[in-house]
């Protein structure tokens, strides 16, 4: 028998059954792409006992306002996540200051995380709608513009003080420029009961993080000594931790900017809103806050432990002036200084600090810093700081580079007043640098 080649009997049907069989894989390769398409792959790993272990890769879906997009966010853009769910019981902890998901419980391949993005909330205030992040970001992390913070958060955001709910500003933002009394202020907050929190930024307006001597009214001492506890007080007395008799030098001088550039300005500025130099100890031997005695203040550990509180713990350090409803009425004028707590919502990080090693991370683009060092209010205490066998009075301070540290209530340090300004004023303009909240 001869044996030869099979040949088709029917080409035509072959061709049908091919471009069926084809037909099928393109419909199944559709279906495949269709569900990872617009998912990230990332690969992820365990590190235990210096043995890395792959296991495998995790898809990312996005939904931005319940719509499926290719991309997520990007920071800053006013949306924030939601919620989210992922596959093979997997579990997403989102980092804000890196805008990032870390997926935890992963022990399967093949997982697939879905993350919901929604829009900031919105808010009505002196200052019209303004969109508000309402969770609370990592402290021990400085935010800025610049490459050498840990976070690039930049907005508003919200928390509680002694009266309400308060937005602060975080980051370099650039829409809290404020034209008021011919000078140039940046916004800190609005405070809970409306009023908006300012610190004096020059005779022109400037950039964030830029290094100008104009951003400050001089420089000045906390006080004219650091032998005794009562030096780290706004106001003190002698013999009481909690004393109003005597102005510090740096209320004077205050006081002296408020007299000369303020004053005929006085019916736009609050004066129900007071200025927290918490004198409060964390230590409980007896004495403190007197002479000599070894004194740690609260702000102290708030610093240390990235833990900003914008409630004052005593009335007596909550200083008002005497038409106040609240605080210890010692003030002639209704001016002050930042505080500690404020410096560390604006984006300057918190964590430890000792003397010239200070560990705490810098925020040079912030727009608090402004290449000078300048005084906070709150006090650190009386103690023998970092490198010293001798003890100091030591007040808060924020360098040049944009960190907080502890300070000798001797040294010269600048000057930068804050005041109120009322809640039922009108206000102009966006906040911009070229086009700044200006009020009537």
């Amino acid at each position: 028998m001869k044996l030869e080649k099979y040949k088709s009997k029917d080409p035509k049907k072959t061709g049908i059954i091919l471009f069926t069989i084809v037909c099928i894989l393109l419909v199944t390769g559709v279906f495949l792409y269709t569900s990872f398409a617009s998912f990230e792959t990332n690969e992820t790993f365990n590190i235990i006992n210096g043995e890395v272990e792959d296991l495998g890769d995790v898809y990312f879906a996005f939904y931005v306002d319940n719509e499926l997009v290719s991309e997520m966010p990007s920071q800053n853009s006013g949306y924030v996540l939601s919620s989210s769910e992922c596959t093979n019981g997997a579990t997403v902890e989102w980092d804000n200051a890196k805008w990032a998901p870390l997926v935890t419980n992963l022990n399967k391949t093949r997982t697939k995380c879905t993350l919901y993005f929604t829009k900031t909330k919105k808010v009505q205030t002196v200052l019209g709608e303004l969109e508000v992040y309402d969770y609370t970001p990592d402290f021990t992390k400085s935010a800025c513009d610049d490459e050498t913070c840990e976070s690039h958060e930049k907005g508003i955001f919200e928390t509680t003080d002694a009266d309400g709910t308060t937005y602060y500003y975080r980051g370099s933002v650039e829409n809290n420029y404020v034209l008021f009394a011919n000078r140039y202020w940046r916004i800190i907050r609005i405070n809970g009961d409306g009023t908006i929190r300012m610190i004096y930024d020059g005779t022109e307006a400037h950039d964030n993080g830029e290094s100008s001597t104009d951003r400050q009214v001089g420089t000045t001492q906390f006080n004219t000594a650091n032998n005794n506890n009562m030096y780290v007080g706004y106001m003190y007395t002698s013999g009481e931790p909690h004393g109003t008799g005597t102005s510090s030098t740096i209320k004077t001088a205050n006081d002296n900017f408020y007299t000369s550039v303020l004053a005929s300005y006085s019916q736009y500025i609050d004066t129900n809103a007071g200025f927290c130099g918490d004198r409060s100890a964390i230590n409980n031997q007896g004495g403190v806050g007197t002479g000599t005695v070894t004194t740690y203040n609260g702000g102290y550990l708030r610093a240390v432990e990235s833990d900003p509180d914008l409630t004052c713990s005593s009335t007596s350090d909550l200083y008002t002036v005497s038409s106040s409803n609240q605080g210890n009425k010692a003030l002639t004028y209704p001016v002050g200084l930042i505080t500690v707590d404020e410096v560390l919502l604006s984006g300057t990080g918190g964590g430890v600090f000792d003397g010239s090693l200070n560990h705490q991370p810098i925020s040079p683009n912030s727009y608090l810093t402004t290449g000078n060092t300048f005084w906070t209010m709150t006090p650190a205490g009386g103690y023998n700081p970092f490198g010293h066998t001798d003890w100091f009075s030591l007040v808060f301070r924020v360098s040049a580079s944009g960190n907080v540290d502890d300070d000798y209530s001797t040294s010269t340090r600048g000057l930068r007043p804050v005041i109120n300004i009322r809640n039922d004023v009108t206000i102009n303009g966006s906040g911009t640098k070229d086009d700044p909240y200006t009020i009537s």
